[in-house]
């Protein structure tokens, strides 16, 4: 059994069981030889020979006793040694060398080698696992955090940093107390939770999970429990189903709606002529009274009815929302547009700085003119949100407005100096608006394309100063998107 050149097979520092297992050999090559060795010798020694060839031959008799125990001594060291250089290869990763097998009888060489060759693909299949259950966290609408056995924080993928409002290096290896979710692993997970994070709050769903970590003080049995926690934010999936059940109540009332409408409009107008022509002829006073009631009754008929059909269009565009066309395109370029399109909201572009103090007022400066903002997304849409919401600001009497912008991670900020916000619980409510002429469905529709583009809109009040704060936010999965358009383009 050979094995082939390799520095593993060059190993010159001997192991002390290697020598021992060795040298057993040899001393039994030794032992088993002594009984030929004497009947050699007296063989010899009763010959009529000289002295002199006896005493050669019984030299080269002993010669040959001890060089084949040493032979069969280093012949044992030497493939104990090379096993051992595998073993050690494969204990530090090292897959690539196998056993040259002496012949088709050579069991051991080739049980060897298939030894290998089974813990090579197993980890090939190990790291095959682990990067699917890596692309799987990191794509995952799930906030997932790993703690271990003292509630450190062991792992967090994108979602659950994007929760925390801080980076991977920010928060591993800091207790569970510290980072606010003592009491997320303590909670019941059979009911739905209520919880501020830093970058978000709502309704969430918990799950927890335990597993057992061995380290390498530790037995399989003494392994200690780690726990998984998984996050799950339910306004997002109920807000789905709203938006799903809104927009087939709507396909059902503007399909029924309009088949009442259309001939109602077109009887009343039908009639106002009648009316019309009847005026020409000759009629009492009485009638033309009567007739002058009915044209007026019908003219409101038939204006209504133009107007519950506009109505009807309108609110039917929740349905139709079209898909956005992404592509890459520079986010700044769309902001400075915005000034000249909407003169009215006297509007300030501004740009956070990024060595913002926490828990102090940010620095704001002028949005740079060589600025550009790489984004993924429908520019259309983008640009019909953005205007939804400084229209909002311009009939809240709040100009002049600003629009602020933040880099990382991506948040734009509209600020108007208004009446604030009248009721907050109703503020995506379809229909539902506070103003004379409100039709009650651009915040919703711009709250849809913000998600469309993986991002989030909430309004909020400013706190000490007046008005309303409308925050379009855009987080890892948007940059995660951005990145692989950039890369793929």
């Amino acid at each position: 059994m050979k094995q082939r050149s390799s520095p593993l097979n060059h190993a010159s520092a001997p192991r002390p069981h290697h020598f021992g297992f060795a040298g057993q050999l040899g001393l039994l090559a030794l032992a088993g030889g002594a009984p030929a060795m004497l009947a050699a010798s007296c063989w010899v020694w009763q010959q009529t020979w000289l002295i002199y060839p006896k005493l050669l031959l019984c030299l080269l008799f002993g010669l040959a006793w001890l060089g084949a125990a040493r032979a069969i001594y280093k012949r044992a060291e030497f493939h104990l040694q090379t096993i051992g250089n595998l073993v050690e290869g494969i204990a530090g990763g090292d897959y690539s060398h196998r056993l040259r097998r002496a012949g088709p009888d050579d069991l051991l060489g080739l049980q060897i080698n298939q030894l290998v060759d089974g813990l090579h693909r197993q980890r090939l299949q190990a790291k095959e696992a682990m990067s699917l259950v890596d692309s799987v966290m990191q794509g995952i609408d799930v906030a997932i955090f790993a703690f271990d056995a003292q509630g450190h924080l062991q792992l967090a993928n994108p979602c659950a940093l994007s929760l925390l409002g801080q980076p991977s290096s920010a928060v591993i290896g800091r207790l569970a107390a510290d980072l606010g979710l003592a009491e997320l692993l303590n909670a019941d997970t059979g009911q739905l939770s209520q919880h501020v994070f830093p970058g978000a709050a709502g309704l969430w769903q918990l799950r927890r999970q335990h597993y057992a970590v061995e380290s390498a003080a530790e037995s399989a049995v003494e392994g200690r429990e780690h726990t998984l926690l998984f996050v799950t934010d339910l306004k997002q999936v109920l807000r789905g189903e709203e938006m799903q059940a809104w927009r087939r109540l709507l396909r059902v009332l503007s399909h029924e709606v309009n088949n009442s409408l259309v001939p109602i409009s077109s009887l009343s107008d039908t009639l106002r002529k009648s009316l019309a022509s009847m005026h020409s002829k000759q009629v009492d006073a009485n009638n033309e009274e009567e007739l002058a009631d009915l044209d007026e009754g019908l003219s409101l008929i038939h204006e209504r009815a133009i107007h519950l059909a506009e109505f009807v269009r309108r609110y039917a565009q929740l349905a139709r929302l079209p898909e956005p066309h992404k592509r890459v395109f520079d986010l700044a370029g769309l902001l400075r547009r915005l000034p000249t399109m909407l003169p009215q909201a006297r509007l300030q572009l501004s740009l956070e700085a990024k060595d913002s103090p926490a828990g102090e007022a940010p620095h704001v400066a002028a949005l740079p003119p060589e600025l550009e903002i790489p984004f993924f997304g429908d520019p259309v849409q983008i640009e019909q949100l953005l205007i939804n919401l400084l229209k909002n600001g311009i009939e809240a009497d709040g100009a002049p407005l600003e629009l602020r912008s933040q880099l990382q991670p991506l948040r734009l900020t509209v600020l108007d100096q208004g009446i604030g916000l009248a009721n907050p619980d109703n503020l995506f409510v379809p229909f539902y608006s506070t103003k004379p002429d409100g039709g009650g469905i651009g915040l919703l529709l711009s709250r849809q394309i913000a998600e469309a583009h993986q991002g989030s809109l909430i309004l909020q009040a400013r706190g000490t100063a007046r008005g309303c704060a409308a925050i379009l936010s855009f987080g890892n999965t948007h940059q995660a998107a951005l990145a692989g358009q950039q890369t793929s383009d």
